[in-house]
């Protein structure tokens, strides 16, 4: 797997650039950092090791429909929707590469969602129930040690319980999910042909392949994961050597 060095990992410490973490590993032979793994149809977490430069390699420019473009070498396999694994130069426009979806909720917690794998969830509660090994009980509660709610590390959790907290976190989301639902139909109510266009256009963003084009021989890295998997990458997942 070949990546420019400004590409970023999706990791337990937020998205990094890959020439950052090669940094660090050469500063350290025992340096790791866990990221954001597709495994078998399963999304979690894995640990990353001997992130590295492999030299100079032909870079292709992946312009995705959301506006961002990736940068890759012949070596890498991008996962499509559909399961498949192909290389940057194999891939199709107009066809759509597995995503992993990161925004804020409305109480600014970090959330993720996969196609196909249900509604958004919170990115602390994933890391929780990594961190113990199974799914957390009803009327488990994860609190940030630090207060930082964007802080998801596993190191900055602390699982609790408290059934009342969670009663009144389930009527809170109800109360938010109604008055974003009246929010969405005032705002289309409102909205003029020329805004409909545009909030259909933008609902068509589906991280689809908009060009594929080759590009200069560049210095990417290559990083191990354990126990193989695809690797998180600018929002997209990308096959790794075991």
């Amino acid at each position: 797997m070949g990546l420019y060095g400004d590409t970023k990992i999706e990791t337990a410490a937020g998205p990094i650039k890959v020439k950052k973490l090669a940094y660090l590993s050469s500063k350290d032979k025992d340096f790791s950092e866990l990221a954001f793994v597709w495994r078998r149809e399963k999304f979690t977490l894995s640990e990353i090791t001997n992130i590295r430069s492999i030299g100079l390699e032909q870079v292709f420019d992946i312009e995705l429909d959301d506006g961002q473009t990736i940068q890759a070498s012949a070596s890498s396999y991008f996962v499509t929707r559909s399961g498949d694994r192909k290389r940057a130069p194999e891939l199709s426009i107009d066809e759509s590469l597995l995503p992993l979806y990161i925004s804020n909720d409305p109480y600014n917690y970090p959330v993720y969602s996969i196609p196909g794998q249900g509604a958004k969830r919170k990115i602390s509660r994933f890391m929780a129930e990594w961190k113990q090994g199974h799914k957390l009980v009803k009327g488990t509660y994860v609190n940030h040690i630090d207060g930082n709610r964007r802080n998801y590390h596993p190191n900055n959790l602390k699982i609790t319980i408290n059934k009342a907290k969670a009663k009144r976190t389930v009527r809170n989301k109800l109360i938010m999910a109604i008055k974003t639902a009246q929010a969405l139909l005032d705002e289309c109510a409102a909205a003029s042909p020329s805004m409909e266009k545009i909030v259909r256009r933008k609902s068509k963003r589906n991280h689809k392949v908009v060009s594929v084009i080759p590009g200069l021989l560049k210095e990417v890295y290559t990083v191990s994961v354990l126990s193989g998997g695809a690797l998180s990458v600018s929002g997209v997942f990308l096959e790794l050597p075991s």
